[in-house]
């Protein structure tokens, strides 16, 4: 059975007001649901956040690399995690088959695994004009945005270029294909957040430009044939990745899931 893991920083009554409370909304059950906070803020979140919306509430890492690393090791290898950023006020499943967030999530796993693919993700962007004309699932090279995406739990692929958190979602999309040779994408779900907040999460948008273009040239340097760098009129600066083609399904070695017999319900 997945767990729900979210990381959050500065952010206790963001996090209570939009993740969880969606959540909540979704009829996921609160058992599936933790969040990771730093030491120093332990005790504001466990005051603000609504007990009846998770499940723990503990004490992890500083920085999201660090915190997603730490998330990963408290959990047996082959565990199904779910990272959410913490202010995703809504999921969009309207575009798609699912009526669900529980049924899509599921769902998620289980393409999954049948197809040996240990990373999945949604559509980046929420713009419904955008997701509508893609196909409803991609195994090729794309970008796996890190507010919300699941992994086969492996903790064998450590993500080293990046800094502050700045393109660690780029790194581990290309890592994981390197891997595998497929990574999984959901076209038709969208969701909403907030990428650049004034506080918490990876600091103002202005705060961010220098770092960005840092982490796409180390991703150039590393990564040259999976992408290139492009900058946006706004002073964004990206790593865009070049849609290479999955393997042959079926070519890569069968997930190493945990011997418990929830696994029959992914």
């Amino acid at each position: 059975m997945y767990v729900i893991a979210i990381p959050s920083y500065h952010r206790a009554d963001i996090c209570n007001e939009k993740t969880l409370a969606m959540l909540s909304k979704n009829h996921i059950p609160k058992e599936r649901i933790h969040v990771y906070v730093v030491k120093e803020e332990y005790d504001l979140y466990k005051k603000t956040l609504d007990p009846s919306l998770y499940h723990s509430l503990t004490i992890g890492k500083k920085g999201l690399v660090q915190q997603r690393e730490f998330i990963m090791h408290q959990y047996p290898e082959g565990q199904a995690i779910v990272f959410l950023d913490d202010d995703i006020q809504t999921v969009d499943l309207s575009l798609s088959t699912f009526r669900t967030l529980d049924s899509f999530l599921k769902e998620a796993f289980a393409f999954t695994k049948k197809n040996h693919a240990y990373l999945w993700g949604v559509y980046p962007v929420f713009n419904p004009f955008f997701r509508k004309p893609r196909k409803d699932v991609e195994t090729c090279l794309n970008y796996i945005v890190g507010a919300f995406y699941g992994i086969w739990n492996r903790k064998t692929i450590p993500l080293t270029l990046t800094k502050n958190g700045q393109k660690e979602d780029v790194e581990r999309s290309i890592r994981y294909f390197k891997k595998d040779g497929i990574v999984v994408r959901f076209n038709k779900i969208g969701f909403v957040t907030k990428y650049y907040g004034k506080e918490g999460g990876l600091g103002t948008f202005e705060d961010r430009l220098v770092p960005m273009k840092e982490a796409s040239l180390r991703l150039k340097r590393a990564f040259p044939e999976y992408g290139e760098i492009k900058t946006k009129k706004n002073g964004m600066t990206e790593f865009r990745l070049k849609k290479t083609r999955s393997r042959t399904y079926g070519s890569a070695p069968p997930l190493k899931l945990p011997a418990s017999p929830d696994n029959e319900n992914n």
